[in-house]
């Protein structure tokens, strides 16, 4: 090999692959300063917090009667009556089947009259004892037919009063009944209040019998009071109705219009507590923490942290009564 082509073999060695096509190197990402939080703060404010009760409420009678019997239930054999419809005092509203009650009975009333006509023809004797007998034969078949009548008559349940029926069970023949189980509500048109039912009692714990309450109903406001609460329900054997009074508000309004009727809406709002000329802060700048109640106040750039006294809440804002001055700068959550 001349000494030239030598130096060139070495020269081609000493390039390697640099005469190949060299791999693009990934250009930097930019630096990118992070965004700086955002810091939101509010001044507490002089003014007045209300904690209220609010909602709608359903128009009912304030003197309804609960049908049930008392003696003992049964099959049902016939429903005669619905919601809605209206009844007078006697008004049959259920039957219960009487099963060979019917004939017992019919038997029981044949032997009376038979027992009459004994006395009758004893009497025309003129022979005291055997009237004295005939006598005692008719009281006992009395008292049998008595006992019959009672327990067939015991099988119909009838209105206790004038009205309308607000509640009927879902009944159907051949259903069975028990005793004291609310088959039918009848109330009285005349006579209304506001029913105001809430998910759990919790959520009316503050009210108490007494309250002011402002009632809106249709185009008109009218002044209303609360007259039961769930707390102050009176003590009632059907479970149905201990369950209702237990989450439910009772209240009186004045006024309303004579074409208000039962199952109407009305709103109801109650103020349960009032503070007024305090000083109150978005309920968000307060923090709770292991028992310590505080607040983180922006001063500059930087935070400090100032033990608080709360007092009236509502969902959205707080009191404070002792820690705090208006003007603060108060570092929301």
């Amino acid at each position: 090999m001349s000494r030239a082509a030598a130096a060139a073999a070495l020269c081609f060695a000493a390039a390697g692959c640099s005469l190949l096509p060299s791999e693009e190197q990934p250009p930097k990402p930019p630096l990118v300063r992070p965004a700086e939080a955002r810091i939101v703060t509010a001044e507490p404010r002089v003014g007045t917090i209300e904690r209220t009760i609010s909602g709608s409420a359903i128009l009912e009678s304030t003197r309804s009667a609960h049908h049930r019997f008392t003696e003992s239930g049964g099959r049902v054999e016939e429903v005669l009556v619905k919601s809605g419809d209206e009844v007078k005092a006697g008004d049959p509203l259920l039957r219960l089947d009487t099963g060979e009650m019917r004939m017992t009975l019919l038997q029981r009333e044949l032997e009376v009259e038979r027992k009459k006509l004994a006395l009758e023809e004893a009497k025309a004797t003129g022979d005291q004892r055997r009237v004295k007998i005939a006598a005692l034969d008719l009281e006992i078949a009395s008292l049998a037919f008595a006992a019959v009548e009672s327990a067939f008559t015991n099988k119909e349940l009838r209105a206790d009063i004038d009205g309308v029926v607000t509640f009927a069970a879902d009944l159907e023949p051949g259903d069975l009944v028990e005793e004291y189980e609310t088959l039918f509500i009848v109330s009285d048109p005349n006579e209304m209040r506001l029913a105001y039912s809430v998910p759990s009692s919790a959520a009316v714990s503050d009210a108490q019998v007494g309250m002011e309450a402002e009632i809106t109903y249709k185009d008109g406001t009218y002044p209303g009071k609360v007259v039961q609460t769930p707390a102050s329900a009176p003590f009632e054997e059907d479970e149905r109705l201990r369950e209702r009074y237990a989450k439910t508000l009772y209240l009186e309004v004045e006024g309303l219009p004579e074409d208000a009727e039962i199952g109407d809406n009305a709103t109801v709002r109650i103020i349960t507590a009032r503070k007024e000329e305090t000083l109150i802060l978005p309920k968000s700048g307060v923090r709770r923490l292991f028992g310590r109640t505080f607040v983180q106040v922006l001063e500059g750039e930087s935070r400090r942290e100032i033990d608080v006294e709360t007092g009236l809440e509502t969902p959205t804002e707080i009191e404070i009564v002792n820690g705090l001055e208006s003007g603060a700068q108060v570092v929301l959550q």
